[in-house]
């Protein structure tokens, strides 16, 4: 079976990465050449989950699901070939931010549910 914990675990992990490397990319946004960089995660996610058929194959499939960091080289949005829009990076910014706290809600409700089962 797949477990929750671990799952978010994971996933509360490579939101704290994305943070980092959103902060980054704005010190970067001056530096001549910069590329802006994401983490790709939940669409991997997404695929390991769909391809798996047994609780099993799930399992080991979602566990290998790494984060990847990716740089989009082609494109510069500045005459210094930098590429970091600052108006992006705070809206991922705020956007992370909000899944990271929808995150720790599911991890705070589902203890609460442990303590409340454990307690009667």
């Amino acid at each position: 079976m797949l477990d929750t914990y671990d799952l978010l675990k994971t996933a509360m992990n490579v939101s704290a990465q994305r943070a980092e490397l959103i902060s980054s990319n704005i010190a970067n946004v001056n530096t001549d050449g910069y590329k802006a960089k994401r983490i790709v995660f939940e669409s991997e996610l997404k695929q390991a989950l769909a391809s798996s058929g047994t609780d099993a194959a799930t399992e080991a499939s979602v566990s290998q699901v790494k984060p990847k960091i990716t740089e989009n080289a082609t494109t510069s949005i500045k005459d210094n070939g930098n590429n970091v829009d600052l108006e992006v990076e705070m809206l991922d910014q705020a956007a992370n931010g909000l899944y990271y706290s929808a995150l720790t809600a599911q991890v705070n409700g589902r203890l609460q549910m442990m303590n409340l089962v454990l307690s009667n």
